[in-house]
């Protein structure tokens, strides 16, 4: 009896302590004091008290938040940048995962967590670039969970940035997802240099379970080499990460991990036609996919198979296996990157069969697809420009409003003192003067910047444009000289003359173009007019393209004409203008979109 009652008092003792001890460890006094610590440069505070909390109930976690978030210091910037930073991220914890390669969709708790973040970013900007580059990396990685790539890159890229500013770096995680993603926008420099820091900082931790981001990294790195067709150095990053996988511990993510970088390697043997020794590297990433569920990357897989056994002669395995790519396409239908390859793959295999229909059929799906994952892809681009811009805008205007709240607060305190000490008025409405002189100065450099921002962004957009244009009139072309031969039928040879008159540029596209045009030279047009009366809308057209030295066949193939209609147009515009020769015209339009002198 006695030994029963010296055990449940030892017990109530190991409990007492136990409590005491997870009690002060969740002090609200305490924590408020650490997280307002503007010294506290790396956020090792945030960091400590969101470990802490990762390791107990979702109960106590939130009843905890609840107090701390009632400090009556709360108003500080630093404390609340930190605070609903780190009440987004345990919400994030403590919410049910979506399944694997699938964006949080859950709109309540994306709500929730994007109106914390914000509310962090606000705080953060008026408290240093420490807390926003710790807040930013957050918010990032957030965005990029709940499938918002373009938020995601750009909190991403911003808080990395800071940290660079600051010398210090932020988050392991936020470098390698912040790799991976700007691979995917096509931000190929980028991706190198943040990705080259995450493996720097995975190689200098003491994480044992560090393995699958290391080959996560080199496999990023090797796409990123491969996509720029420096063939060496993609090959090199991928056997790396493939000597890296026999270090992982799960054994099914170490056959997924030795499948994909197979498979992306048999990509480069392909390119370099050895075709024999990438097939049964695409056949091993197609079964590891499939067998974990991944249908997107076996569907890709087996059709990069079929297309080798097409190289290889075996016509009838190629088909059925783009058949099957397809099949496979139909369980994970959200991945139009893998369904175009899929198209274009099933286009060469029917032409090679002499089934012309089919193969123009899908070449047909293929470049439509294509056509669309391009233009998701710019978009995301100017979208992700538009949103730095905006970003930055928005923190010069919260920095600029916390400084006037500062200069409302030294106002009034002056006229304080000045009714102390009258001798004291004029120096502080001097020194109030120039404050406000030196605020005007910064928001006119600052309104400067964010012209030539827009300025150089609306030239980007009008060449990517331009370029555009010109893809497309080439592609026409090449599928013109594929379509003729001296064996094709008439109603083939209608379909080529149809063709051959299609104006690729249509008027909603004209409107686009001149939007565009008009920002980059917003004076053109009005000039132009000036220099000749009544000058025509095909006038002016001309005008502008000649302004963006296209030649004869590209102007013919925008304006929808033939190039002998073209020299006859430039002829016409030359006797307008009172010009002997071409070059004097384009010598004339520059003159006009810069008078100084200045090369365009």
């Amino acid at each position: 009896m006695r030994f029963i009652t010296a055990l449940i008092f030892i017990f109530l003792v190991i409990f007492y302590e136990t409590g005491t001890c997870q009690e002060a460890n969740l002090n609200p006094k305490d924590w408020t004091e650490k997280l307002e610590d503007p010294h506290d440069i790396k956020n090792d505070a945030s960091e400590l008290l969101i470990g802490i909390l990762m390791q107990k109930d979702s109960a106590t976690v939130f009843n905890f938040l609840n107090k701390l978030g009632n400090q009556s210091s709360a108003e500080d910037d630093y404390f609340t940048a930190r605070y609903y930073c780190i009440k987004a991220r345990l919400i994030r914890y403590f919410i049910p995962l979506p399944p694997a390669y699938s964006p949080l969709t859950i709109d309540s708790i994306k709500r929730e967590i994007t109106g914390l973040l914000e509310e962090a970013m606000q705080h953060a900007y008026m408290a240093d670039d420490y807390v926003a580059a710790y807040v930013s990396s957050a918010y990032g990685n957030m965005m990029s969970d709940f499938g918002n790539t373009e938020k995601g890159v750009m909190y991403m890229m911003y808080g990395a940035e800071l940290y660079d500013k600051v010398h210090l770096f932020g988050q392991i995680d936020s470098y390698i997802e912040l790799g991976a993603t700007l691979w995917r926008v096509r931000e190929y420099k980028k991706s190198v240099y943040y990705t080259k820091i995450a493996i720097s900082l995975l190689t200098a931790s003491d994480n044992k379970n560090r393995a699958p981001d290391l080959v996560t990294c080199n496999n990023t790195l090797g796409l990123v080499f491969d996509r720029m067709r420096v063939y060496d150095s993609a090959f090199f990053y991928y056997e790396k990460g493939l000597n890296l996988v026999s270090e992982i511990a799960d054994k099914n993510l170490r056959n997924l991990w030795k499948g994909i970088i197979s498979g992306n390697m048999g990509q480069i043997g392909y390119v370099q036609g050895k075709y024999a020794a990438s097939l049964p590297l695409f056949e091993m990433d197609y079964e590891t996919n499939k067998e974990q569920g991944y249908y997107a990357d076996a569907a890709n897989s087996l059709q990069w198979a079929a297309k080798t056994n097409l190289a290889l002669g075996n016509k009838d395995v190629a088909l059925r296996q783009v058949r099957e790519s397809f099949n496979l396409l139909q369980k994970w239908p959200n991945a139009p990157n893998y369904r175009q390859n899929a198209y274009l793959t099933a286009s060469e295999i029917f032409k090679s069969l002499g089934n012309n229909d089919s193969a123009y059929y899908y070449y047909t799906k293929y470049n439509l697809l294509h056509d669309s994952v391009e233009r998701v892809i710019y978009e995301s681009s100017i979208s992700i420009s538009k949103l730095r811009l905006s970003n930055e805008k928005n923190r010069y205007n919260i920095q600029n409003l916390e400084q006037e709240k500062k200069s409302q607060l030294q106002t009034r305190n002056f006229i304080i003192a000045a009714m102390v000490l009258l001798c004291a008025i004029a120096l502080l409405v001097i020194n109030h003067l120039r404050q406000k002189s030196k605020l005007k100065a910064q928001f006119e450099q600052q309104e400067k910047k964010r012209m030539e921002q827009e300025m150089e962004v609306a030239s980007d957009q009008l060449k990517m444009f331009t370029k555009s244009i010109i893809e497309k009139t080439s592609l026409i072309e090449k599928l013109e000289s594929q379509m003729k031969n001296k064996y094709m039928s008439e109603e083939r040879q209608q379909l080529i003359e149809e063709i051959s008159g299609q104006s690729i540029l249509t008027e909603d596209d004209w409107l686009k173009f001149k939007s565009l045009f008009e920002k980059l030279y917003p004076d053109f047009f009005n000039q132009i007019n000036k220099q000749v009366k009544n000058i025509t809308q095909a006038e002016q057209r001309l005008a502008a393209l000649t302004l963006l030295h296209l030649t004869t066949k590209q102007m013919a193939a925008v304006l929808g004409i033939s190039p002998n209609s073209v020299i006859k147009a430039k002829q016409r515009l030359r006797q307008r203008f009172e010009f002997q020769t071409d070059q004097q015209v384009e010598e004339f339009m520059e003159s006009i979109t810069n008078p100084a002198g200045q090369k365009v």
